[in-house]
């Protein structure tokens, strides 16, 4: 059973990564397998950490009150990821407004936040449009640009991996299921975006992540 829920958690980790994957694969942009490497290793190092930061708070907690903290703490993450889904796909579907693009309400041009620190800027920029990880525009994902893209798609990793520490997940192997899911995930949707005529992205397929770290966390109260 605990076997199949660190391989539901992987899954909701890594499906960011099909998602990016599809898009650079209509897009033409190609991740070299070494990039891709780069990505998936990023992403099972940043839940590394985060689950040994988990198990070494939830060693001052007793057992059950670290598994309903760590529940809680994946219901919120699934709640947020589940909201940024949702506003995804409302903006998406008023793309095609004139009206709301001269408003700069949706603006591809102008990045989430700004920084000073220029490689924390990149990050978020990568975050809000993946296809931004493509910073010399060669329609190939380099091993540097691999490392922020990376990191953007750990983002939620970080969060996810430490409340599942608490909730008990085992770290290793739980690390080692986000690698090869992301790294699966990745090399489907860039496989999918290249091979069919997908002319649109289902976002609602976003939805599927949040949906199901509020199943786990829940599962974790009872």
């Amino acid at each position: 059973m605990e076997f199949i829920s660190i391989l539901i958690l992987a899954l909701a980790i890594s499906l960011d990564g099909m998602v990016v994957g599809v898009t650079y694969g209509l897009r033409k942009i190609e991740i070299p397998i070494l990039s891709l490497c780069i990505i998936s290793l990023t992403s099972a190092i940043s839940v590394l950490v985060s689950m040994v930061l988990g198990k070494v708070i939830s060693t001052f907690l007793s057992v059950k009150l670290a598994e309903n903290l760590g529940g809680l703490l994946l219901v919120i993450i699934g709640l947020w990821i589940l909201y940024q889904s949702v506003r995804t796909i409302l903006i998406d579907q008023t793309l095609d407004s004139d009206v709301l693009i001269k408003d700069n309400s949706i603006n591809d041009d102008r990045p989430l936040f700004k920084f000073k620190i220029k490689s924390l800027g990149i990050v978020i920029k990568i975050l809000s449009e993946p296809v931004k990880a493509d910073l010399d525009y060669s329609g190939v994902i380099s091993k540097v640009e691999a490392v922020f893209l990376g990191f953007a798609l750990a983002l939620d990793a970080f969060g996810v991996g430490f409340g599942a520490a608490m909730t008990g997940y085992a770290p290793l192997l739980t690390t080692i299921s986000v690698g090869i899911s992301k790294f699966i995930c990745l090399s489907l949707g860039l496989y999918i975006g290249a091979k069919f005529d997908v002319n649109k992205i289902n976002y609602k397929t976003t939805l599927l992540p949040g949906i199901l770290l509020i199943i786990l966390g829940v599962l974790k109260f009872f």
